[in-house]
């Protein structure tokens, strides 16, 4: 018989601590603000990978959730996630599990910064008569994948027509991630890469709009 576990020093690692409180205090603070501001919120569920946190995390927003990985979007939808974000450069020779996961009754979005990768995916995905929502990736001084609006506008445009063009992707828009933040030290570095991050995936956006692309 296993005694029941009292103290942290009992519990198994890696383990996952929340205060409950303090996780429903920031969630709602979070979707209050994203509410005033007219943002749908789709947050990102890598950390906790829970459906129970997920929930409190989209309260009162349309459900949608952004992974990491084919594996947490499948979890996610099992738990009655309907609308996932996979947040991480396509790879064309998983096609068949993200294709297991839309037929899960899930719309399921991918993200690509590669014209070739776009190209692949699509090539599969019309020999399964499927369609797949499709974003691109931009860089806004991560540096780690995606394209530079700065000095890659050209590709980022020809990338967005190339999904755009292929009946079996639907082009979604543009995403960016500005990881460099983790590392600011003070809260004006850290609006400092928030306003990069802002500034980079409009320019990316007008891009967009600009070859008359949605």
């Amino acid at each position: 018989m296993i005694s029941r576990m009292r103290t942290l020093d009992d519990l198994p690692t890696p383990c996952l601590l929340l205060d409950r409180a303090k996780l429903e205090a920031n969630c709602r603070r979070m979707a209050e603000r994203m509410t005033r501001l007219g943002v749908r919120l789709r947050p990102h569920m890598k950390t906790t990978k829970s459906a129970d946190v997920a929930r409190i995390a989209t309260e009162g927003h349309f459900g949608g959730v952004t992974v990491s990985t084919l594996k947490e979007a499948r979890y996610f939808a099992e738990a009655g996630f309907a609308d996932i974000l996979y947040a991480v450069g396509f790879v064309p020779s998983k096609l068949q599990e993200a294709a297991a996961i839309q037929d899960m009754g899930v719309a399921l979005t991918l993200l690509t910064d590669s014209i070739d990768a776009a190209r692949a995916t699509a090539e599969k995905a019309a020999r399964t008569g499927r369609t797949f929502p499709m974003m691109v990736e931009i860089d806004t001084g991560d540096g780690r994948c995606g394209l530079d609006p700065a000095s890659e506008a050209d590709a980022i445009v020809a990338l967005a027509r190339e999904i755009d063009a292929a009946p079996a992707l639907e082009l979604r828009g543009v995403l960016t991630h500005a990881g460099q933040s983790y590392h600011g030290a003070t809260p004006a570095e850290i609006r400092a890469i928030a306003e990069q991050e802002r500034a980079g995936i409009a320019r990316a956006a007008d891009l967009l709009r600009g070859a008359g692309l949605p």
